[in-house]
């Protein structure tokens, strides 16, 4: 069996070409050896999976972040892999932190700055609405008891234009993420004594549980390190890494030219029915497509319209069904009259398949009284 030196000197050819300017192979080397010797687990599951410990390091100089314990923003952590039915092995990996997640996303250019805070029943939280920051006081010397119970977590990102981008997760939301993952599964089922970092580090998980959801709406820049460290972290949770770390596209000047027609034309069921047909990451492109100045306004534009197309397409879905379910046709094809093609098609797209062929058999018989847009 190797020693814990060579295992890591046998990526130090990979992790210096690589690696960022400001990471230095030594220097991390050294932080992954004190790391080792202070927790004989982690070292003894190193020793026997090697593999796993040269992949972590390699993973350090990919994604950037430092083990330097002192700045804390990546872990080594040990993790069970099923490697085959009924048998399980133990792997070292590398775990990056609610900071690391943060510096990466201000390294990149994306954000000017991330700030992520848990919010307690006892606090005063107030969301004031899109590119705006929320107000949250509380009583910064408080005891953690007299703030009360955990009630949700938020992270605020500036954009270099000057807005505010807010994501906020209510503590079910939160709950339902830790629910999830692998450690905290283990120790509910009795199969481990902890729950892992869910329940040593619940309000560092729970920031960086919004961090990663944030991240999908943040400007596209050179996110390629942060999209990285935020897949590395959801496989560490155990449950699919799409639901935070959607693959990165950019948008057509057509649907560009289209996105700021339905904006002026005030289009919100359109708006709607568009962004539903794009995968988020080019909506969000979309999102932040403005000219500096101008972005702010925008956004809420664009904000205000989903909201109210969403409420339009709930109250269409409702008449639509309560014509269909009274055997009223003329009531079916006033309201389908008032639809754009591309509008009816979303619908029907939301309609239960029986009210869809009760629309569609009034459709096919009265083709004459239809006028479409």
């Amino acid at each position: 069996m190797s020693s814990l030196p060579k295992i890591i000197d046998a990526t130090e050819v990979k992790f210096c070409q690589i690696a960022p300017k400001a990471l230095n192979y030594q220097s991390e080397r050294g932080f992954a050896l004190q790391i080792l010797a202070n927790n004989e687990y982690l070292a003894r599951v190193a020793k026997e999976n090697p593999i796993s410990l040269q992949q972590a390091i390699t993973s350090v100089a990919s994604i950037g972040l430092s083990l330097n314990p002192a700045e804390r923003q990546a872990y080594l952590i040990t993790r069970n892999i099923k490697v085959a039915q009924n048998q399980w092995q133990s792997r070292v990996f590398l775990e990056p932190s609610y900071m690391g997640l943060a510096k990466l996303a201000t390294d990149s250019g994306s954000i000017s700055w991330v700030q992520a805070n848990l919010v307690y029943a006892n606090d005063t939280f107030v969301d004031n609405g899109p590119g705006e920051r929320p107000t949250h006081t509380y009583n910064a010397f408080a005891k953690k008891d007299q703030r009360g119970d955990f009630v949700g977590v938020y992270c605020v990102a500036k954009t270099h234009e000057g807005d505010y981008l807010t994501n906020i997760m209510p503590e079910d939301e939160v709950l339902s993420i830790r629910d999830r993952s692998e450690a905290w599964k283990s120790f509910k089922s009795g199969k481990a004594k902890t729950g892992g970092p869910w329940q040593t580090d619940f309000g560092e998980q729970a920031k960086k549980t919004v961090i990663r959801r944030a991240f999908k709406t943040w400007p596209r820049t050179n996110l390629a390190r942060m999209a990285e460290a935020v897949h590395l972290s959801n496989e560490n949770e155990g449950f699919e890494p799409i639901l935070t770390s959607p693959q990165i596209k950019d948008y057509t000047a057509e649907q560009k030219r289209y996105f700021d027609q339905l904006i002026s034309q005030s289009s919100a069921l359109r708006m709607l029915a568009f962004q539903k047909s794009l995968d988020d990451s080019t909506f969000t492109n979309l999102y932040h497509s403005f000219e500096k100045g101008q972005k702010g306004k925008y956004q809420r534009a664009v904000d205000e319209l989903l909201k109210s197309g969403e409420q339009q397409s709930q109250q269409i879905i409702a008449d639509f069904t309560a014509t269909a379910t009274s055997d009223d046709p003329d009531g079916i094809l006033e309201i389908y009259n008032e639809l754009s093609l591309e509008e009816f098609d979303f619908i029907a797209s939301r309609l239960p398949a029986e009210i869809n062929l009760v629309i569609d058999g009034v459709i096919n018989q009265r083709p004459g009284a239809l006028s479409q847009q």
